[in-house]
Formats: C-alpha cells, sequence, structure tokens
C-alpha cells in the first residue's frame, strides 16, 4: 500500500466515524480529526522529501558516471602523448653526442612521465573499486613481494631494502594486481619518505588464518593528528608537502585491503619513521604448517 492511499484510506475512515449518528455527542472525535489532519500533513511532507531523495540519488549517479567517463577519457588521451616522450627520453638517453650535463636533465623528463602514468593508473584503479569487488585468484604473495622488494630497492639509490620471511612460496587467494598496488605504494612511500642511507624493512609472517605483512621505514614518520586522517582521500601530512604525491595512493590501498576482508594500520613516531601492517584472511587450508614463515635472506 502506497503512502498516497494510506492517506485516503485514513480520511475515509474519519470521515465514515463523523457521519455516524453514535459518535455526534464523542468529545474524542473533534481531536482524532485534528490527528489524522497532522499525520495526513506528515505523509505528504514525507513524500516530498522522498522525490528530492530520489532526484538527488538520480543526480549522484549521474555525476559518477560522468566523473568516471572523464577520467576514462583523460587517461586516454594522456597515455599517448606521455608514451610518445618518455620514448623520446629514451632516445636522447641513448644519444652519444648529447652532452653529459643533459643527462639528469633527461632523467627529470622520464621521472616526470612516470609520475603522471602512476597518477592516471591510480585514479583508473580508484575508479575500478567504485564499480567492481576484487577478483581473488590463488598466487604466490612470497614470490610478489620479493620481486616488489627488488624492484624498489634497484631504482631506490642510497636506500636498502630488506625482505624476510619470504623464502619459500606463500599461496594465498586475493587479485594479485590490486595487492601489488597496495605493497608497491607502501614500498615506494618508505623509501620517499625516508633519508639517504635508511633502511626499509618488509617482514612477512603467516598463521591463525591470516597473512601479515609488516613495512618499516627510518622516514620522517607522522603526528598524531595527521595519522587519524593519513588515508582519507586526498590527504597529505602535513610534513610532506616537499616530495610529490597526490594523496591517493594510502586511501587506495586501505579500500583494496577492505576489499579483500583484511586491515591495515599504521604506528609512527615524528622525526624516527612509521610501521605499516597489512593483514588478510586466508584459509587454514593454504597455511604453511608453522605459525611464522622463516627470516629469509635480505633482499635489496
Amino acid at each position: 500500500m502506497t503512502m498516497r492511499s494510506q492517506e485516503q484510506e485514513l480520511r475515509q475512515w474519519v470521515q465514515r466515524l463523523a457521519e455516524d449518528p453514535a459518535n455526534a455527542d464523542n468529545p474524542l472525535l473533534a481531536e482524532f480529526q485534528t490527528l489524522a489532519e497532522r499525520h495526513g500533513k506528515l505523509l505528504r511532507q514525507f513524500r516530498k522529501i522522498a522525490k528530492i531523495s530520489d532526484r538527488l540519488q538520480t543526480e549522484t549517479k549521474e555525476m559518477a558516471l560522468q566523473q568516471r567517463q572523464f577520467v576514462l577519457m583523460v587517461s586516454h588521451e594522456f597515455r599517448t602523448p606521455l608514451a610518445i616522450i618518455d620514448s623520446a627520453s629514451q632516445m636522447l638517453e641513448l644519444e652519444p653526442k648529447l652532452p653529459v650535463s643533459a643527462m639528469p636533465r633527461v632523467g627529470k623528463i622520464r621521472n616526470a612521465v612516470q609520475r603522471m602514468l602512476h597518477l592516471i593508473e591510480r585514479c583508473l584503479t580508484n575508479d575500478r573499486l567504485g564499480t567492481a569487488a576484487a577478483r581473488p585468484m590463488a598466487f604466490d604473495l612470497a614470490a610478489m613481494l620479493t620481486a616488489l622488494a627488488g624492484e624498489v630497492g634497484a631504482s631506490a639509490c642510497g636506500h636498502r631494502v630488506e625482505l624476510h620471511g619470504a623464502d619459500r612460496p606463500l599461496p594465498i587467494p586475493g587479485d594479485r594486481d590490486l595487492l601489488a598496488i597496495v605493497f608497491s605504494n607502501l614500498l615506494e612511500n618508505a623509501v620517499k619518505y625516508s633519508p639517504n642511507g635508511g633502511t626499509v624493512r618488509v617482514d612477512l609472517s603467516a598463521g591463525e588464518g591470516q597473512v601479515t605483512v609488516r613495512i618499516t621505514d627510518e622516514g620522517i614518520g607522522v603526528n598524531a593528528a595527521d595519522a587519524a586522517r593519513l588515508f582519507d582521500k586526498y590527504f597529505r601530512a602535513s610534513n610532506a608537502a616537499g616530495t610529490t604525491g597526490a594523496g591517493l595512493g594510502l586511501h587506495l590501498a586501505r579500500c583494496i585491503v577492505d576489499n579483500h576482508g583484511g586491515g591495515i594500520s599504521m604506528t609512527s613516531e615524528l622525526g624516527r619513521g612509521s610501521a605499516f601492517t597489512v593483514r588478510l584472511p586466508v584459509p587454514r587450508a593454504t597455511l604453511p604448517v608453522t605459525a611464522t614463515v622463516p627470516v629469509a635472506e635480505e633482499a635489496s
């Protein structure tokens, strides 16, 4: 029964009571009519609010669709020229007549291109998380972390990346591509916000129905006020002004981990470094027999 039909039925019932001679001298009839009228007004107001709510929901869906279309369009339009710039920069690096003094400038161009491509990829990932769930498939988390630690360590001049606990396969169910975004972002942040010569440590362990990855750095850390908002979309810590970033990485990391039914947390001491811990649920049947994966050889 709709609200409009309820209101009509109530009015008809009140009308029948008023027309009944037995209620002619009933002192409660007037009060009941007043209450019925108020009830009718509330129903009409509720209908107006419902219409407004429906309209706002429709507009919100349309805006979200337009935003996704815009992101896809911009990403498509930017990737081709960025690829051309990157290719030209690589050719310049191989040019024997290029002055040695120009090499750092070419390197800056390539780094800027990679930052733009990275930002585009994160925007697309954010859009994907809003429209689709994770696609879980079994993959080796230890192998993935080994590869990521090696890649980040190789490109992190003046930093050391140590990996512990990844000396044997650790299969888990999950969306490998999305989880790679999580751990590469945490590793890159650990390096980016650490001083030259700093060590980034990655610890992998498994047991009690979950796997745990802890990434610790010796960086600038964050204060308590910033820590409370660090995973918010577009938020950047107050002491991160001197480094590049869009405030999307940690937000995406939390969304991805949440989509996997896990959790991500952070502890930090200003000026002393931070530690990010990712916990992912894993069926006990897929976990190693031992509670903790043995310490692995250091990877840098």
